[in-house]
């Protein structure tokens, strides 16, 4: 399968929840998804977030109930990643500044490693505190992680360097201990998580934060 292909995945994914979400014949989500600009409505009560067993950057345990009574956005990526993901927190910067400015609440910003391997809690929140104080990140087992993603619609796959070749190689693919040197091509979705700490509505690239800001707005007055 082309990488092209590969990363046409969640919108195949999307598609097939948002046809999902129209047959419930619910008038009121059907208009607020036709009112959005930025964003799309991914809730299904029918697929509820899987178990989250992840560890933040303070040590500590995070569970499905660490998102319930907030909303959130979280965002997958890794720290050596060289612009998707700083370009990503960029914007979350910007998000916050915006619905500070429309005076509503920020959702609290969860940025999860697709690389534990590399990305220790203490890497993770020099990393992500280097953008804003309040953002968070979280880590886990690589099996665990592969897990929750599903649900999500992410994909991510590892490019390998040995220094002369490089490999590509799926996500569940264990790296080689000789291989110092690698990276990740993954998807850059966001998704915005319900006080219910179920996933409500996806962010898809490019991000514009003045625009996902408006359909913040609209989605918080409807729920």
């Amino acid at each position: 399968m082309s990488l092209k292909i590969k990363f046409l995945l969640p919108v195949v994914f999307v598609a097939s929840l948002i046809s999902a979400f129209f047959l419930l014949g619910n008038k009121d989500y059907l208009k607020l998804e036709r009112s959005l600009k930025a964003s799309f409505i991914l809730f299904d009560e029918n697929k509820p977030l899987p178990k989250l067993e992840l560890t933040d950057f303070n040590n500590q345990s995070f569970s499905n109930n660490n998102l319930k009574g907030h909303w959130s956005i979280v965002f997958f990526g890794f720290t050596f990643c060289p612009d998707v993901c700083p370009t990503g927190l960029m914007d979350m910067v910007k998000l916050k500044k915006i619905l500070q400015t429309k005076k509503l609440q920020n959702p609290e910003i969860i940025f999860i490693t697709l690389d534990p391997n590399r990305d220790t809690p203490e890497v993770l929140k020099d990393y992500v505190t280097y953008f804003d104080k309040d953002f968070k990140a979280l880590t886990g087992t690589k099996e665990h992680i592969n897990q929750i993603i599903k649900p999500f619609g992410t994909f991510y796959e590892v490019v390998l360097n040995d220094g002369e070749n490089q490999k590509t190689v799926s996500a569940d693919d264990p790296i080689p201990s000789d291989i110092k040197t690698y990276t990740l091509n993954h998807t850059a979705w966001m998704y915005l998580i319900s006080p219910d700490g179920e996933i409500f509505a996806g962010l898809p690239t490019p991000h514009n934060p003045s625009l996902m800001a408006e359909d913040i707005e609209k989605i918080f007055a409807f729920y």
